[in-house]
């Protein structure tokens, strides 16, 4: 398990991905969405002084994984991932690292960026009441790593990267609160809320940071921390947590590099593990039919498709960069 963890950390920023490929044509070819398109941020990774620095890069296939288009992204400087999508079908994602936050609208462009914060805002949720729930990437005062070649800024008047919290914004975009949600802090310590879910006609926040062994969750009504809802420390098989994202059933499923395991969202029970080859299975998505998840492989770049009755993988493709995979989601239409 020691050996394993160790190479799902290092392939998740410590090796240094392929640069772009000579003369590699970035002219935007993404259609207008299709319900069933599945979204893929991928970025390329194109500076060799930061492993987390690159172009972005969107992948458009179909729900088979046959490719459809490419939107190359303008006004970021690292990398791309965090998709979601909102209520009236944009889809968001994140350069938390820029900062920025990104909108694509339904026609297959991106939209102008908007000014929300300075803060490495990476993981969006949205209420039913129009609220618009960001997590917060960083935390802390470390702004280098032994892990990865970036650098993280602090805030603007600050000695901080971030104070790892919640911020619920309204429909306009306009800063409402502040939760001051735990966090686990990942292998180093500095990472927050990284991936989000809400549940209980969005009074319930669950979430995780990335390479901790805790699944958190936060009483959004009443403005408090609750108790874990799961914990795997010194789990045989779980090692570490690294996405979450929900089910059709309600239920949660969550990346832990060497595959996905499914939660019950109440109890926090886990209900089944499956196991996909190799390690860097750090996103995934679920597909809108109930019966196939999608996931993603940051180390190889490769997508897949597989059956949830029995695991199988029904379909694959391949982003063609390595080291730079980090959103996966399916359009609902």
């Amino acid at each position: 398990m020691k050996r394993q963890l160790l190479s799902i950390i290092t392939g998740l920023g410590l090796l240094a991905s392929l640069p772009a490929t000579a003369g590699e044509d970035r002219v935007s070819t993404m259609q207008p969405f299709e319900k069933g398109d599945v979204f893929v941020a991928s970025s390329v990774m194109d500076n060799p002084d930061d492993d987390h620095a690159g172009t972005g890069r969107l992948i458009q296939y179909d729900e088979n994984l046959n490719e459809k288009g490419v939107l190359w992204i303008e006004g970021t400087s690292h990398k791309v991932g965090g998709l979601n999508f909102g209520p009236d079908g944009t889809l968001w994602g994140f350069a938390q690292l820029t900062p920025v936050v990104l909108e694509f609208s339904p026609d297959g462009k991106q939209k102008p960026i908007r000014k929300y914060s300075d803060r490495t805002y990476s993981t969006v949720t949205f209420g039913q009441d129009g609220s618009i729930y960001f997590g917060e990437h960083l935390q802390g005062e470390r702004t280098d790593s032994d892990l990865v070649s970036t650098t993280f800024n602090l805030l603007p008047g600050r000695n901080v990267i971030g104070d790892g919290h919640v911020f619920r914004h309204n429909a306009d975009g306009e800063l409402v609160q502040e939760y001051k949600t735990d966090t686990h802090g990942g292998i180093e310590g500095y990472l927050a809320v990284t991936s989000t879910v809400l549940v209980d006609d969005d009074t319930r926040m669950v979430y995780v940071s990335e390479t901790g062994n805790r699944v958190m969750q936060y009483d959004l009504e009443n403005d408090k921390q609750l108790p874990d809802l799961a914990s795997f420390v010194g789990h045989p098989t779980v090692g570490m947590v690294l996405n979450m994202n929900p089910m059709k059933n309600g239920d949660l499923m969550v990346s832990i590099g060497t595959g996905i395991i499914v939660l019950d969202p109440k109890t926090g029970e886990l209900k089944r593990e499956y196991e996909l080859e190799g390690a860097g299975w750090a996103t995934m998505a679920a597909h809108m039919d109930g019966e196939h998840i999608y996931s993603g492989n940051f180390f190889t770049g490769e997508v897949v498709k597989m059956r949830l009755s029995d695991g199988e993988i029904v379909a694959r493709a391949s982003t063609g960069q390595q080291k730079s995979l980090s959103g996966l989601i399916q359009y609902p239409g």
